[in-house]
């Protein structure tokens, strides 16, 4: 089992080899593929991440948070990194699969899945539908009609994670469930959209909290 500093160990070659990569891609390239933006004075990229932009310093692949001093963890700055180099030219399909349906290992990848993503949510909204709508709301979260509750957040532009929870009764356990578009494994590969999913729940978790104080 890993721990936490081989985590962070990993995570920071993660992001290492993805700046490496970044910086002898092809700006305009990676903009049109990723809905990027692109400063030439600045040499940087500018990205939505759930809604708030981040700018990336191509050369380097640091990345910062705009308007913010906070450090951006080492996570969601491999993951960003990923998403800008790993984007193709693709587009949305409107139609939503599975984490199960995802090509290229979702059904290897299930039980981290779960684990770090759906379970979560599952417990913290699972009878708390006007707290999950309240949380979905502060993240702009658009309401859907799946489940008896849902709604679909926006990773990245061209990334949106939906969101589903059922209730529970006295004979059926609540459950839940987070879909994502048929194009997702074109824009980022199947370990980050385990990470994509869990940012999501993570950030309705704390909104939830946020909400309730």
């Amino acid at each position: 089992m890993l721990t936490e500093n081989h985590l962070k160990s990993a995570y920071q070659e993660a992001f290492r080899l993805a700046a490496d990569k970044l910086a002898h891609c092809d700006a305009s390239e990676v903009c049109s593929n990723s809905r990027a933006t692109f400063d030439p004075e600045a040499a940087s990229f500018r990205i939505d991440f759930f809604g708030t932009t981040h700018e990336v310093v191509q050369a380097t692949g640091a990345v910062t948070r705009l308007g913010s001093s906070a450090e951006v963890p080492i996570t969601e700055q491999a993951l960003i990194l990923h998403y800008l180099t790993h984007a193709k030219a693709s587009h949305l399909t409107g139609r939503v699969i599975s984490f199960m349906e995802v090509p290229g290992g979702g059904s290897i990848y299930c039980p981290s899945f779960k684990l770090r993503a759906v379970d979560p949510m599952v417990k913290a909204f699972a009878n708390q539908s006007e707290l999950f709508a309240k949380a979905a709301s502060r993240l702009g979260g658009v309401p859907e009609s799946m489940g008896n509750r849902s709604f679909t957040l926006k990773v990245f532009p061209l990334v949106p994670v939906t969101y589903v929870v059922w209730a529970g009764d006295d004979e059926v356990p609540a459950s839940g469930t987070i879909l994502f578009d048929a194009s997702v494994a074109d824009f980022l590969p199947v370990e980050d959209i385990v990470l994509a999913a869990s940012f999501g729940t993570y950030r309705l978790v704390g909104a939830a909290k946020e909400a309730k104080s």
